[in-house]
Protein backbone atom coordinates (compact mmCIF):
# COMPACT_ATOMS: atom_id res chain seq x y z
CA UNK A 1 0.00 0.00 0.00
CA UNK A 2 1.28 3.52 -0.74
CA UNK A 3 1.49 6.06 2.07
CA UNK A 4 2.24 9.76 2.02
CA UNK A 5 5.70 9.00 3.42
CA UNK A 6 6.51 6.11 1.08
CA UNK A 7 9.85 6.66 -0.68
CA UNK A 8 10.20 10.13 0.96
CA UNK A 9 11.61 9.22 4.40
CA UNK A 10 14.31 11.58 5.66
CA UNK A 11 14.54 10.43 9.28
CA UNK A 12 12.97 8.04 11.77
CA UNK A 13 13.39 7.26 15.47
CA UNK A 14 11.53 5.95 18.49
CA UNK A 15 9.53 8.89 19.78
CA UNK A 16 8.83 7.76 23.33
CA UNK A 17 10.65 6.02 26.19
CA UNK A 18 8.55 2.87 25.78
CA UNK A 19 9.90 2.41 22.24
CA UNK A 20 6.43 1.57 20.97
CA UNK A 21 5.98 4.50 18.57
CA UNK A 22 8.19 5.61 15.70
CA UNK A 23 8.33 9.16 14.38
CA UNK A 24 8.80 9.21 10.64
CA UNK A 25 10.08 12.43 9.10
CA UNK A 26 9.40 12.70 5.39
CA UNK A 27 9.86 15.46 2.82
CA UNK A 28 6.89 16.46 0.70
CA UNK A 29 8.19 16.88 -2.88
CA UNK A 30 5.46 19.38 -3.73
CA UNK A 31 6.45 22.05 -1.21
CA UNK A 32 9.78 20.74 0.14
CA UNK A 33 8.52 20.81 3.74
CA UNK A 34 9.54 18.12 6.18
CA UNK A 35 6.51 16.53 7.76
CA UNK A 36 6.14 14.22 10.72
CA UNK A 37 4.12 11.01 10.93
CA UNK A 38 3.83 8.61 13.88
CA UNK A 39 3.43 4.88 13.57
CA UNK A 40 2.62 2.53 16.43
CA UNK A 41 4.94 -0.48 16.62
CA UNK A 42 2.43 -3.24 16.06
CA UNK A 43 3.18 -6.35 14.02
CA UNK A 44 -0.53 -6.78 13.30
CA UNK A 45 -0.82 -3.31 11.77
CA UNK A 46 -0.40 -3.16 7.99
CA UNK A 47 1.14 0.31 8.06
CA UNK A 48 3.79 -0.82 10.55
CA UNK A 49 4.62 -3.90 8.49
CA UNK A 50 4.97 -1.78 5.35
CA UNK A 51 7.22 0.68 7.17
CA UNK A 52 9.26 -2.16 8.63
CA UNK A 53 9.91 -3.46 5.10
CA UNK A 54 11.65 -0.15 4.32
CA UNK A 55 13.37 0.35 7.69
CA UNK A 56 14.54 -2.44 10.00
CA UNK A 57 14.30 -2.50 13.79
CA UNK A 58 18.10 -2.32 13.93
CA UNK A 59 18.16 0.83 11.79
CA UNK A 60 15.53 2.47 14.00
CA UNK A 61 17.55 1.58 17.11
CA UNK A 62 20.76 3.00 15.62
CA UNK A 63 19.11 6.23 14.48
CA UNK A 64 17.42 6.68 17.86
CA UNK A 65 20.75 6.25 19.68
CA UNK A 66 22.46 8.76 17.37
CA UNK A 67 19.64 11.23 17.95
CA UNK A 68 19.83 10.81 21.73
CA UNK A 69 23.59 11.34 21.68
CA UNK A 70 23.11 14.54 19.65
CA UNK A 71 20.69 15.84 22.29
CA UNK A 72 23.07 14.86 25.10
CA UNK A 73 25.89 16.74 23.38
CA UNK A 74 23.65 19.79 22.92
CA UNK A 75 22.86 19.64 26.64
CA UNK A 76 26.56 19.37 27.52
CA UNK A 77 27.33 22.39 25.32
CA UNK A 78 24.49 24.38 26.84
CA UNK A 79 25.64 23.49 30.35
CA UNK A 80 29.20 24.57 29.54
CA UNK A 81 27.88 27.85 28.17
CA UNK A 82 25.67 28.32 31.20
CA UNK A 83 28.58 27.67 33.53
CA UNK A 84 30.61 30.20 31.58
CA UNK A 85 33.38 27.76 31.00
CA UNK A 86 34.42 25.16 28.52
CA UNK A 87 36.18 21.94 29.48
CA UNK A 88 39.63 23.49 29.01
CA UNK A 89 38.79 26.23 31.52
CA UNK A 90 37.52 23.67 34.01
CA UNK A 91 40.61 21.50 33.56
CA UNK A 92 42.94 24.49 33.81
CA UNK A 93 41.64 25.42 37.28
CA UNK A 94 43.91 22.84 38.81
CA UNK A 95 44.69 19.44 37.35
CA UNK A 96 44.73 17.96 40.85
CA UNK A 97 41.26 19.26 41.75
CA UNK A 98 37.92 18.15 40.41
CA UNK A 99 35.15 20.64 39.73
CA UNK A 100 33.42 19.36 42.87
CA UNK A 101 36.53 20.22 44.91
CA UNK A 102 36.56 23.74 43.48
CA UNK A 103 32.90 24.21 44.44
CA UNK A 104 33.41 22.80 47.95
CA UNK A 105 36.46 25.02 48.45
CA UNK A 106 34.55 28.06 47.22
CA UNK A 107 31.85 27.42 49.80
CA UNK A 108 33.95 26.26 52.74
CA UNK A 109 37.10 28.37 52.29
CA UNK A 110 35.58 31.56 50.95
CA UNK A 111 37.79 34.61 51.46
CA UNK A 112 35.81 37.85 51.26
CA UNK A 113 39.05 39.83 50.85
CA UNK A 114 39.84 38.04 47.57
CA UNK A 115 38.51 40.11 44.65
CA UNK A 116 38.07 37.07 42.38
CA UNK A 117 36.07 35.19 44.99
CA UNK A 118 33.93 38.25 45.68
CA UNK A 119 33.22 38.45 41.94
CA UNK A 120 32.19 34.77 41.95
CA UNK A 121 29.93 35.44 44.93
CA UNK A 122 28.29 38.29 43.04
CA UNK A 123 27.75 36.01 40.01
CA UNK A 124 26.20 33.37 42.28
CA UNK A 125 23.76 35.93 43.68
CA UNK A 126 22.82 37.02 40.15
CA UNK A 127 22.24 33.41 39.09
CA UNK A 128 19.97 32.83 42.06
CA UNK A 129 17.92 35.94 41.31
CA UNK A 130 17.55 34.72 37.71
CA UNK A 131 15.94 31.45 38.82
CA UNK A 132 12.23 31.22 37.98
CA UNK A 133 11.32 30.19 41.52
CA UNK A 134 12.90 33.40 42.85
CA UNK A 135 11.70 35.73 40.09
CA UNK A 136 8.11 34.46 40.39
CA UNK A 137 7.98 34.41 44.19
CA UNK A 138 5.08 36.10 45.89
CA UNK A 139 5.50 39.39 47.70
CA UNK A 140 5.21 37.80 51.14
CA UNK A 141 7.58 39.05 53.84
CA UNK A 142 9.17 35.61 53.92
CA UNK A 143 10.42 35.99 50.34
CA UNK A 144 11.29 39.69 50.69
CA UNK A 145 13.43 38.88 53.72
CA UNK A 146 15.07 35.96 51.90
CA UNK A 147 15.98 38.22 48.95
CA UNK A 148 17.45 40.80 51.32
CA UNK A 149 19.35 38.05 53.12
CA UNK A 150 20.82 36.85 49.82
CA UNK A 151 21.78 40.39 48.77
CA UNK A 152 23.52 41.08 52.10
CA UNK A 153 25.21 37.67 52.33
CA UNK A 154 28.95 37.84 52.55
CA UNK A 155 29.66 34.20 51.71
CA UNK A 156 28.29 31.57 49.31
CA UNK A 157 26.98 29.35 52.09
CA UNK A 158 24.59 32.07 53.30
CA UNK A 159 23.51 32.76 49.72
CA UNK A 160 22.57 29.11 49.31
CA UNK A 161 20.76 29.12 52.67
CA UNK A 162 18.73 32.10 51.48
CA UNK A 163 17.91 30.27 48.26
CA UNK A 164 16.58 27.34 50.28
CA UNK A 165 13.70 29.56 51.45
CA UNK A 166 12.48 29.50 47.84
CA UNK A 167 13.48 25.97 46.88
CA UNK A 168 13.02 23.91 50.04
CA UNK A 169 10.56 25.78 52.24
CA UNK A 170 13.21 26.93 54.71
CA UNK A 171 12.34 29.74 57.13
CA UNK A 172 14.43 32.71 58.24
CA UNK A 173 14.34 33.47 61.98
CA UNK A 174 14.44 37.24 62.26
CA UNK A 175 15.63 39.24 65.27
CA UNK A 176 12.71 41.05 66.93
CA UNK A 177 14.65 44.24 67.69
CA UNK A 178 16.69 44.92 64.55
CA UNK A 179 15.11 46.05 61.28
CA UNK A 180 16.83 43.25 59.44
CA UNK A 181 18.92 40.74 61.32
CA UNK A 182 18.70 37.04 60.64
CA UNK A 183 19.27 34.85 63.66
CA UNK A 184 19.10 31.57 61.77
CA UNK A 185 17.75 29.57 58.88
CA UNK A 186 15.52 26.63 59.67
CA UNK A 187 15.43 23.95 56.99
CA UNK A 188 12.68 21.32 57.10
CA UNK A 189 13.85 17.72 56.96
CA UNK A 190 11.75 15.79 54.49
Amino acid sequence: MAYLWSDKITDYYYSNPEYDTVAVMWTDPEDGLVREHYIKVDETDEQWRDFNKEVSYEDIDKRTQVRHEQFREEFRDAFRDWAGRNEDDINSIDNNKSLEDVIINFISEFDNTDADQKEQLFKLKLKIFEQEIVKNSKSADKFKNAKTFIRKSENPFDVLLGYMVFANGAELKMAPTEKFEVLGVYIPIK
